[in-house]
């Protein structure tokens, strides 16, 4: 085996702009330069917000939903244009994509429909009623990844 290089030749991390996906981040960068693996980063727009806009009946409403539409693509934009300048300076193979729907749905979706030998996400430790109160993805995607999933928890 060559460093690892056999084993981890494509890596996708997912971004959500938070500080557990930024350690995420941090985390498979690394690993891409330790083993010369190609590096996606993956930014889904969760459309959540706009599962209201059916129930604004002001006057505005397109508006609204145009308004969190742009909004989310800044967002989009933002997250990978940090996440690429971050790769050119460790003079990694890389590349951006965005999905648009339910994180889960749309994560499972790209490893289904491209291969990657390790799926890369952030995780925050959850206390209290928040272990109920959170969608913890991490968790679900553990359940129906098919392939192995490496969690970056933070405090």
């Amino acid at each position: 085996m060559n460093g690892g290089s056999d084993l981890i030749k494509q890596i996708l991390v997912c971004l959500d702009g938070e500080e557990h996906s930024q350690k995420a981040q941090e985390y498979a960068i690394f690993l891409a330069g330790a083993v010369n693996a190609r590096i996606t980063a993956l930014h889904v727009e969760n459309p959540y917000l706009k599962q209201f806009h059916h129930e604004i009946y002001a006057t505005g409403r397109r508006e609204y939903v145009a308004y969190v539409d742009d909004m989310l693509q800044d967002q989009c934009a933002e997250i990978l244009t940090y996440f690429g300048k971050q790769a050119q300076v460790k003079d990694l193979k890389y590349n951006t994509k965005s999905r648009h729907g339910v994180p889960l749905e749309e994560i499972v979706g790209e490893t289904q429909d491209n291969y990657y030998d390790i799926v890369v996400v952030g995780g925050k430790r959850l206390r209290g009623l928040e272990k109920y109160k959170s969608g913890n993805l991490p968790e679900k995607l553990q359940k129906v990844l098919d392939v192995p999933l490496l969690t970056v928890k933070i405090q």
